[in-house]
C-alpha cells in the first residue's frame, strides 16, 4: 500500500497502550530472568523472583486482554486510513487480495528479491510471528515458568517428571526465553527497516504529517 503516514486509527490507543505494558513487561521478564538463571550481583534474589512474577502475570493478563480486543473491541485501520475493522482481520494468516505470499516475503527478507511485496496491514512473517507468541510461545513458557515456581511445582510434578525433571525444565524455559530475545529482535530490526515512521504513534500516539482529515 506504500508508505502512507500512520493514523491513530492504524493503532488504537488500547492497542498502544498494551504494547506498551508488553515491552515493559518483556524486559522485565528477560532482566531478571537471567539473574535467576545465573546472578551477576548479590542481594537482588528476592526481588527478582518478585518481580519476575509480577511481570510474567501482567504479560499474561495483557495478551489475554489484547486477544479478547482484537475480537471484540473497536478494531484498527489499514496504514494511511481511518477506517477500522476487528482487529483479527488483520492479523488472519489468509493473505488479502493482492498482498504478496510468505515466499515473497522471506525471499526480501534474505536479500533474494529486490521490491518489497505488497502489503495490506502486516506481511505473513509479522502475522506467524505474532500468532506464534500468542498460541505456542507465551503458553510454553508460562507452563515451563510454573513448573519451576514453588508454590505449584506439586501440580506440575508428572508432567516435570515426564519432561525430564526441574534441571531440565529450567533448561527449556532458559531456551524460551532466548527465542522470545531473538524474535523481539527480529520484529524490532523489521519496525525500524520498514516503518520507523510509525514509531511516535506508537510511543507517543502521534499522528504522522499529511494524515487523512478525519470525516
Amino acid at each position: 500500500m506504500g508508505h502512507l503516514p500512520p493514523t491513530r486509527e492504524e493503532h488504537p490507543l488500547p492497542a498502544v497502550i498494551m504494547h506498551a505494558v508488553h515491552m515493559v513487561s518483556l524486559v522485565l521478564l528477560v532482566f531478571t530472568g537471567f539473574y535467576i538463571y545465573s546472578p551477576f550481583f548479590s542481594g537482588f534474589m528476592g526481588y527478582a523472583l518478585s518481580i519476575h512474577q509480577v511481570a510474567m502475570w501482567t504479560f499474561v493478563f495483557t495478551t489475554v486482554i489484547r486477544l479478547y480486543w482484537s475480537f471484540f473491541g473497536a478494531g484498527s485501520a489499514p496504514p494511511g486510513r481511518r477506517t477500522r475493522r476487528r482487529d483479527f482481520h488483520w492479523f488472519s494468516p489468509i493473505n488479502h487480495e493482492g498482498e504478496g505470499n510468505f515466499r515473497d516475503t522471506l525471499k526480501y527478507y534474505l536479500f533474494l528479491r529486490k521490491t518489497y511485496p505488497s502489503v495490506y496491514k502486516f506481511n505473513p512473517l509479522q502475522k506467524g510471528m505474532y500468532l506464534f507468541w500468542a498460541f505456542v510461545l507465551i503458553p510454553l513458557t508460562l507452563l515451563t515458568g510454573l513448573c519451576l515456581w514453588t508454590p505449584t511445582q506439586s501440580f506440575f510434578e508428572s508432567f516435570t517428571y515426564w519432561a525430564g525433571g526441574l534441571v531440565a525444565m529450567r533448561g527449556y524455559h532458559y531456551l524460551l526465553m532466548w527465542v522470545f530475545i531473538v524474535t523481539a529482535g527480529i520484529h524490532l530490526y523489521m519496525v525500524v527497516a520498514e516503518v520507523a515512521r510509525e514509531l511516535p504513534l506508537m510511543f507517543a500516539w502521534k499522528e504522522g504529517k499529511n494524515a487523512p482529515p478525519k470525516r
